[in-house]
């Protein structure tokens, strides 16, 4: 399935918002600064304004290292900064990306060689293709995390758009 993937930014806040092929919000993806820890997540809403995926950051020094929950599986995906780019790991399955994550072009691939997910970038938007929907959801906020470099440490609420 194709998705699209656009950053939301009015006022200084800042969110996510995916589209289906037909135009239609799908999901939406607000953050949270919590008053007890000062982390920011982010809630991945759906349609209905359901939290269907939470991403969390772990502030682990010279990484980017971020926690995807679905339901009650959760996966580890860590990019670490290096000269030429960004390593990009995840834990918790057997994903590895091809491509450059810093470009926006990449993709993820399962062990067996099959792709999880398809991301391209655009000038104001990013397409997802998106090979089943079981994974779905960990692809979505995936691409998100992706976007979360140079956003996450952005305080920002999100109006009850989403």
């Amino acid at each position: 399935m194709k998705l699209y993937l656009k950053r939301l930014v009015s006022a200084g806040d800042t969110g996510f918002a995916v589209y289906d092929e037909s135009g239609a919000e799908k999901y939406c993806a607000a953050p949270v600064r919590t008053k007890v820890t000062k982390k920011t997540n982010l809630l991945l809403l759906n349609g209905r304004g359901e939290t269907v995926a939470k991403i969390r950051r772990l502030p682990i020094v010279g990484t980017y290292t971020f926690v995807l929950r679905v339901k009650k599986s959760h996966i580890t995906f860590v990019m670490v900064p290096v000269k030429g780019g960004l390593l990009s790991y995840f834990y918790g399955n057997n994903w590895h990306v091809n491509g450059s994550i810093a470009s926006g072009n990449f993709m993820i691939i399962d062990v067996d060689k099959t792709v999880i997910l398809s991301h391209r970038r655009h000038a104001d938007y990013c397409t997802l293709e998106i090979a089943d929907e079981e994974n779905e959801l960990y692809g979505v906020a995936a691409a998100i995390c992706a976007h979360l470099i140079n956003t996450v440490e952005k305080t920002a609420k999100i109006e009850a758009r989403c």
